[in-house]
């Protein structure tokens, strides 16, 4: 009985029964409210029959007696356009009729030949309504108008071969009309003693009832002060229990979603105290499995990737070795044929060959410099930071370009959880990249480079601009690949290190580009 399940149990059980002794109450109150208003009922089912057999009346009398139907089935026979104006006759005989409703239809193809109301409350489909009114010819049957219910009769009439069938009826209100606020209509079946009348639908089923609903008298104060009491009881318990529910299960969800929040901004390390008698001790117990069972799948994961990056990284490297090393080996060969020659101009083929073997290795030294940063990457350290106040900072050795450089900037801090000297090792690289295209495609002038942090939900977005010519579409998916460079003095890593510390951070790289415009955006998480 200690635990916290139990005794919520019992406090949700003891509120529960509150609803449940105040229902009976006032069913006990309307149980002694007086007797059933007989007479009522009896009027009310008078009146719907009366209504039922005006309505049947009308319609046969319409399917028989009525001239215009005679000049429709004669024009249905004959296969003539008629020439009489069908709506005003039959709109005229409907209202004559006491009718609200009236359709004459094809028996043969369910096509809707005329109709007496001016408003199209079934649409042009005939043939639905045709097979909604199959038992009308012997009692009433409830058609649903969409909107609204009606209450319809039909008869069918052949003569030479063609066959037209009339349904007519009244709106489900009319049946009402007589004591709108007792007679009810109702899907749910309801007691006997107070059915006016059971409504079936086109095949004879129950489609919904008639019923009446008597009139509540006022009940003497006693009752009333039950009810205010076992209320106002009601209302105290309620107020206890969300003070207990607050005190014992809110401090609990609060630590429960910061946890989550940190966690969801790449701080796996994060745990919960499961110690003691806490509300939510199986689920901090399983939130704790659940970050270490990430802590682990992150190492693994990054070891899988380092596996496969190192592998791609080794075959790239060799390439990239390759190409200074010939020219290296070209000079020597040719310093050692001259040698062996005796050359008369050995001196001008070395100082052109030691040129070309010096240039070689400093670029060999270049790659193995930028591979050596790449290798060393460390894991960033996460600390809260204002990312405007990291980006100005960065910016402020860009103040003398001569590339015309902007920032956009919100007057809030955007706070995110980031290693501050990684970010701005990503955006100097973006920057940088930036500054050469524009100014490759603007080498007289007009080279602009555009920085900007905008808040999207939960994420900062922190995007940079050029004006450069920018990327083919070909090249798009590999600008991130290590060495994949399209610059004659680029090494290839810059991106891909930008997209590694990203990534280890929680985020991503977004890019878009097109003729004359390339935007980089890094998409980081935000502290609320």
């Amino acid at each position: 009985m200690n635990g916290l399940p139990v005794r919520v149990a019992l406090l949700f059980a003891l509120f529960a029964v509150t609803p449940v002794a105040l229902g009976a109450l006032v069913w006990v109150g309307l149980a002694q409210s007086g007797d059933v208003d007989v007479a009522g009922i009896e009027l009310a089912k008078r009146y719907l029959q009366a209504l039922d057999a005006q309505r049947a009346s009308a319609v046969e009398r319409l399917c028989f007696d009525d001239l215009a139907i005679d000049a429709l089935l004669e024009s249905q026979r004959t296969n003539t356009e008629p020439r009489l104006d069908f709506r005003r006759l039959f709109g005229a005989a409907m209202r004559g009729s006491g009718l609200q409703v009236l359709w004459i239809l094809d028996t043969t193809t369910g096509r809707i030949l005329a109709r007496g109301h001016r408003r199209n409350v079934f649409g042009g489909e005939g043939a639905a309504l045709l097979n909604q009114t199959g038992q009308a010819v012997i009692r009433p049957v409830l058609l649903n108008l969409g909107n609204e219910r009606a209450l319809v009769r039909a008869c069918t009439i052949e003569r030479a071969g063609a066959s037209v069938t009339v349904v007519g009826g009244h709106y489900l209100s009319k049946a009402r009309e007589l004591a709108p606020e007792q007679i009810v209509f109702s899907e749910e079946p309801t007691a006997q003693r107070l059915l006016l009348d059971e409504l079936v639908d086109a095949e004879g089923n129950r489609a919904g009832v008639l019923f009446w609903r008597s009139r509540i008298d006022p009940r003497p104060p006693p009752l009333a002060l039950w009810l205010g009491v076992i209320t106002v009881l009601a209302i105290g318990l309620g107020l206890a229990l969300g003070g207990y529910l607050r005190r014992g299960l809110l401090d609990s969800l609060n630590e429960l979603t910061q946890a989550a929040n940190r966690v969801g901004a790449g701080d796996l390390e994060t745990t919960v105290d499961d110690r003691g008698n806490r509300a939510f001790r199986a689920t901090t117990t399983a939130f704790n499995q659940m970050t270490h069972e990430l802590r682990v799948a992150r190492r693994e994961l990054r070891q899988t990737e380092r596996v496969a990056a190192w592998q791609d990284i080794a075959k790239r490297l060799a390439h990239e070795l390759k190409n200074p090393l010939s020219p290296i080996r070209l000079s020597i060969e040719t310093l050692r044929k001259a040698r062996a020659r005796s050359a008369a101009d050995f001196d001008d083929l070395f100082e052109e060959s030691t040129a070309t073997v010096l240039q070689e290795v400093d670029r060999l030294r270049e790659i193995v410099d930028q591979f050596a940063r790449f290798a060393r990457l460390p894991d960033p350290k996460l600390r809260r930071c204002d990312l405007v106040d990291v980006v100005s900072q960065a910016m402020s050795l860009y103040a003398e370009s001569e590339v015309l450089t902007t920032l956009d900037l919100p007057e809030n801090p955007v706070e995110a959880r980031v290693d501050p000297e990684q970010i701005t090792q990503v955006l100097h690289n973006l920057v940088q990249n930036a500054v050469c295209a524009a100014q490759e495609a603007h080498p007289s002038g007009g080279a602009k480079v555009a920085i900007e942090i905008r808040v999207r939900e939960d994420r900062a977005v922190l995007s940079v601009d050029d004006n450069g010519k920018g990327i083919p579409r070909e090249q798009m998916s590999q600008i991130f690949e290590p060495y994949f460079t399209t610059k004659d003095t680029g090494t290839g890593l810059g991106l891909a290190i930008s997209q590694r510390i990203v990534r280890e951070h929680g985020g991503h790289i977004e890019v878009e580009s097109t003729s004359g415009r390339t935007r980089f955006s890094v998409v980081l998480p935000r502290l609320a």
